[in-house]
């Protein structure tokens, strides 16, 4: 079994540096571009399923690396990002920084003492949410043969793989934020897994 992660390609609010989490944002001209090339490089996958964040910046994403292949997208509540609650729509950056509380950047810099926004989700709600998704993938015995895409974001990715590897909150960062359209690669046989990449560029 092969499962492809992919972050979605970028929005307006990447580029301005907002938090964005389940706001649903569209993909900016440069996200599709980078999506287009994307496809390309991944054009001889052969997917049999494709399953998506139902935000529209992972949808557009999704039906973009599909291209022509005669296939469905499956809309998984599992694979949306996770809720900044209150927090979305503002400048997460330190030079820009207006979150009305001083230490957001945990979530960062510090998760395991990161304070959840308020009407957000937690670290570790998340990551078992998207994690469990894909254990229960990699443990169906019907899925042996099968090659997954799941288009995502990119904490939600992080929580997949941190999940998988059962790593502690503190090291919740202990591999790269995907770039925009940055695909890792899983493979798995009898319900054990291996990173075959992580974060590979296509453009």
């Amino acid at each position: 079994m092969d499962i492809y992660l992919i972050r979605h390609g970028e929005t307006d609010w990447n580029k301005e540096k907002k938090l964005q989490g389940v706001t649903d944002i569209p993909l900016n001209a440069y996200g599709i571009e980078l999506a287009e090339k994307t496809a390309e490089g991944l054009r001889d996958v052969p997917f049999d399923r494709i399953y998506t964040s139902p935000l529209i910046r992972a949808k557009k994403t999704a039906e973009i690396i599909r291209g022509n292949r005669p296939i469905d997208l499956v809309v998984k509540e599992e694979l949306k990002e996770i809720s900044f609650g209150d927090y979305e729509g503002h400048h997460y950056k330190p030079e820009t920084y207006d979150i009305p509380v001083p230490g957001f950047r945990k979530f960062f810099e510090d998760p395991a003492h990161y304070e959840t926004a308020p009407n957000g989700e937690s670290i570790s709600h998340m990551r078992e949410r998207t994690s469990s998704f894909v254990r229960d993938l990699i443990h169906d015995p019907a899925n042996e043969q099968m090659t997954f895409l799941l288009s995502s974001h990119g904490s939600a990715i992080r929580g997949i793989l941190s999940g998988l590897l059962n790593l502690p909150i503190e090291d919740f960062w202990g591999g790269p934020v995907h770039k925009n359209c940055g695909v890792t690669l899983l493979h798995a046989e009898h319900g054990q897994f291996e990173i075959v990449f992580e974060n590979k560029i296509y453009y």
